[in-house]
């Protein structure tokens, strides 16, 4: 296990803090007139998502953790756990739904998808954050309706729902941007 001394961390460093992972987000050493010199930083904890601030010393040691991404490809689901297949060795890992943040909406055969493993096991799925998928299914747009609202809902072959503009066809791809859940832009083929 590597350490780290209070200035020597940086974005993007992963660390453990009480048995727990945690990955830098930003980091600033500050040295004042007088006292001791401290870092400020900025972490996320890997297995919940939420976002903390924190004063260390800067003579204050941390341990780095085991946390590795591994590239894959999404297979199937049965509901509860799904399957992805990693694209170096083939190997098939199993997360189950709470380790996929959401993304799962977003999911088709052969899905490019990045897995963080904590101790060779899935603690998240990250998916694109732009995808392109097809339109399969449109709610009627009703003629000079267009006062009142100028998107209708349409649904996505992965079944997720998304407001597109009116001009959007059945079978039309489409851009859509994973983190918001918005619609982006049309695709021509």
């Amino acid at each position: 296990m590597t350490t780290y001394s209070g200035t020597s961390l940086k974005s993007g460093l992963k660390i453990l803090i009480k048995n727990q992972p945690y990955e830098i987000q930003y980091s600033e050493f500050i040295k004042p007139g007088k006292g001791q010199a401290f870092v400020r930083i900025k972490l996320k904890q890997l297995l919940t998502g939420k976002i903390l601030s924190k004063t260390v010393k800067a003579t204050d040691v941390f341990y780095s953790t085991d946390v590795t991404e591994i590239s894959t490809l999404y297979l199937y689901n049965n509901g509860f756990i799904w399957t992805f297949m990693n694209k170096k060795n083939f190997e098939h890992i199993h997360v189950l739904k709470k380790f996929l943040c959401g993304c799962e909406k977003w999911l088709i055969n052969s899905s490019v998808c990045k897995i963080m493993l904590w101790n060779n096991s899935p603690i998240s799925v990250q998916i694109n954050t732009f995808i392109t998928l097809r339109v399969q299914d449109i709610d009627i747009a009703i003629k000079g309706d267009t006062i009142n609202s100028v998107s209708k809902r349409v649904v996505v072959e992965t079944g997720a729902s998304i407001q597109v503009p009116l001009f959007i066809k059945k079978g039309d791809f489409i851009k859509i941007n994973t983190r918001l859940g918005k619609y982006i832009s049309r695709i021509n083929y």
